[in-house]
């Protein structure tokens, strides 16, 4: 696997530019909080992000379709360069307002969500028309890669911190924007997959009502399959409720572990260790792993989340590990389950679909986790989210029984059902056509 040509080089380019968005996670708050002095505006610029990608990720889908995913990938990078170095520059140059600060937020969001599904995609292609359909090893490479992000959320805070301090928040977004510009190069010229052969007997125009509908058609696909509605269910679940346990740490340092922030550090740092250590698990062992383990480990990231109402730091940091090593090894298995069981002309719009629910659930536990701390205390809080991560991993285990279906195979294109006459640029799979209705 590690041979393949470009894979190597597309973990590189991811290991860059999320240390690079690591660095702005912290730089970017801080410094509006800094120069503005309100926490209602920092929160203004996050939610900005999010968003972007929840607005424009479904109809990102069919730029997907039409450019292919390297092409996606190459032109978001390249877009996200001078977006990132706009608001140092700004800054420096006294035009720095909030209406800017947003929309540049929510531009940098707009570019999150194609070029992720493009990533994820990108994979098949590089194993090729024979070796991407091999579940194991695609599961493999998808950890791998997304082992990048493990290691980068392990080394990007610590060294975020230290870069603020020593060269201050504007500085630290010219080096995240130097990221993207570093990623873009080498997917220009170290990336570069076989071109698929597809075969396509409508080279006509699509007309607007087969672009409006092939923005849905990856959501219809997903809902409509029930092996990947239960994966998709049950990553909202989980993407609803982990992120915000980050949230509660710092009220739970604050009000009941000390109010240090070296234990702030630890604690994250904690599930960062178990973030690349689970990613180097995946990585070795995921393609031997059967249906048992997998749900083994579903049940290794929901459990611990109990451990953070021991009143013990050692016991919360214990817990977040677990979290931590059990998660790549269930975000391979989703990304690899998706991919194949979807066919190949409908996968952007499937990948972005799971994108945006993702994100949407991700933003939904951010936004929430705040006003339910204030209301109902840390412990109420902090039992909702164990549990529903223990409903998510339920359920992903559900979706594991379910899925007896054979990968799609590269060009497969879904049935179309008798009742239309035309042929639609994009086709959707009738709902007999799957194994599981």
């Amino acid at each position: 696997m590690l041979r393949t040509p470009g894979l190597l080089a597309l973990f590189v380019a991811k290991l860059l530019s999320t240390f690079g968005s690591w660095l702005t996670l912290l730089a970017l708050p801080w410094f509006v909080l800094v120069t503005t002095g309100s926490p209602v505006k920092m929160s203004a610029v996050l939610a900005a992000e999010f968003l972007g990608v929840v607005t424009l990720g479904l109809p990102s889908g069919r730029v997907v379709a039409r450019l292919g995913v390297r092409r996606t990938m190459l032109i978001c990078d390249a877009a996200r360069v001078p977006l990132m170095a706009l608001i140092p520059l700004l800054h420096q140059a006294g035009w720095l307002s909030l209406p800017a600060l947003l929309v540049v937020s929510f531009s940098l969001g707009v570019f999150t969500a194609p070029y992720v599904s493009s990533q994820r995609l990108i994979l098949a292609d590089l194993l090729g028309p024979t070796r991407g359909t091999d579940e194991k090893l695609l599961a493999r490479a998808n950890s791998l890669i997304d082992g990048a992000t493990r290691v980068a959320a392990l080394a990007g805070p610590a060294l975020g911190g230290l870069l603020i301090a020593l060269l201050g928040p504007a500085q630290v977004l010219w080096i995240d924007a130097g990221t993207y510009l570093i990623s873009y190069l080498i997917l220009a010229f170290f990336v570069r997959p076989p071109a698929p052969v597809v075969a396509d007997t409508n080279r006509a125009s699509p007309r607007a009502s087969d672009e409006r509908a092939a923005t849905f058609a990856g959501l219809r696909h997903a809902l409509r399959h029930r092996a990947l509605r239960l994966f998709v269910l049950a990553l909202t679940l989980v993407t609803t409720s982990v992120p915000a346990v980050f949230i509660c740490l710092q009220v739970l340092v604050m009000d009941e572990l000390g109010g240090d922030p070296r234990t702030l550090g630890l604690l994250t740092g904690a599930n960062g260790a178990g973030l690349a250590i689970g990613s180097l698990v995946a990585v070795a062992g995921l393609g031997r792993m059967n249906n048992t383990a997998l749900t083994g480990a579903a049940m290794l990231q929901c459990a611990p989340l109990w451990l953070l109402l021991v009143d013990h730091a050692l016991a919360v940091a214990g817990g977040l590990f677990l979290v931590g090593l059990a998660t790549p090894l269930l975000a391979a298995t989703v990304n690899t389950r998706v991919t194949l069981r979807t066919p190949a002309p409908i996968r952007p719009h499937v990948m972005t679909a799971v994108t945006t629910t993702e994100n949407l659930a991700a933003f939904v536990g951010y936004t929430a986790a705040g006003p339910a701390l204030q209301l109902s205390g840390l412990r109420t809080v902090l039992a909702v989210i164990a549990t529903l991560a223990a409903l998510g991993a339920i359920t992903f285990a559900m979706a594991l029984r379910a899925d007896d279906s054979p990968p799609a195979l590269p060009n497969q294109r879904p049935r179309e059902p008798r009742r239309h006459r035309r042929t639609p640029a994009i086709h959707e799979p009738a709902t007999g056509t799957e194994r599981n209705p």
